[in-house]
């Protein structure tokens, strides 16, 4: 697991290198955008921005047409894979807890309430006792499966519910809200 989980770091760490350049690009964009609109605004509406200086206003238009949502991503899919050995850790600490608090049925038990195999069915999965057995105990994988998904969509969640708490309005309501 550590050497997959360097990879993704090395892999996450080139995809933040990345996203800096591509900012560092679409920071000069937005600055030429916020310089026209300051020129524009200045010529048509100077009262409106009475109180308000450049340097404010190419901040304000910044945090309006920067796009944030690639940034948002990238964090959330490196806190998904920072977590995710703790995620395991406390899942493994789960099913441990379950199996010893009787939650979890024994594969023993399992193989002699649900037909695993037999003469009737001849699928491909099934086999002798000790086959039957493992089967069996691969069950808690579906734990697994479906709690790795649960902090996956939770983390998700928080960084959309963040996403969306913190977006800018419009321009000019930006503006009157810096004025004041």
């Amino acid at each position: 697991m550590l050497s997959f989980l360097l990879v993704v770091f090395a892999l996450l760490a080139l995809a933040g290198g990345l996203y800096w350049l591509w900012l560092k690009k679409i920071a000069g964009e937005v600055a030429e955008g916020a310089a026209y609109e300051w020129a524009f605004m200045q010529k048509h509406e100077p009262e409106f921005l009475a109180g308000i200086s450049e340097e404010q206003f190419h901040k304000i238009y910044a945090r309006i047409h920067t796009p944030r949502f690639p940034g948002y991503a990238l964090v959330a899919v490196a806190t998904f894979f920072v977590t995710m050995p703790a995620t395991l850790g406390l899942l493994s600490l789960g099913a441990w807890g379950a199996e010893k608090a009787g939650f979890l049925p024994e594969p023993v038990e399992i193989v002699r309430y649900v037909r695993l195999g037999g003469s009737e069915a001849t699928q491909s999965w099934q086999c002798d006792t000790t086959c039957q057995l493992q089967i069996a105990e691969s069950f808690t994988g579906f734990y697994y499966f479906f709690g790795i998904i649960a902090v996956w969509l939770l983390i998700v969640w928080l960084f959309m519910r963040r996403f969306h708490a913190r977006r800018p309005g419009l321009l000019r309501d930006e503006i009157i809200r810096a004025r004041a």
